[in-house]
């Protein structure tokens, strides 16, 4: 039982191997690691620990907000699906500012 056992982890381990290999961009373990720690400490409403996070690693809020995604859903939604209501009061507000930018480019204008 334990040999099949072995076998079908191996099996996963290799398919997802290959599978990583056919992607066109793997990702820095280091970058993954800290990805991993900001949605831990999201996930667990740890406000301070992110905060000291995201400013050792010189990421702002902002970014994080608008670029960090955790299983698929925004930072900011993440932490609200887990509860972490001080995590969401701190990022609220960069949550807010990016919504409704906009740009307006002359695209009648002749370039110089």
């Amino acid at each position: 039982m334990k040999v099949l056992a072995s076998i079908a982890i191996l099996a996963a381990v290799i398919s997802g191997s290959t599978q990583a290999s056919d992607t066109s961009y793997i990702m820095d373990p280091s970058i993954e690691q800290l990805l991993v720690k900001v949605c831990t400490q999201s996930q667990d409403d740890d406000k301070f620990g992110l905060n000291k996070t995201l400013k050792t690693n010189r990421l702002s809020k902002q970014n994080a907000v608008d670029k960090v995604v955790c299983n698929g859903q925004p930072l900011v939604t993440f932490a609200r699906t887990y509860e972490a209501h001080k995590v969401v009061k701190m990022l609220e507000r960069y949550e807010q500012r990016g919504k409704g930018k906009v740009s307006i480019s002359d695209v009648v204008a002749a370039p110089n």
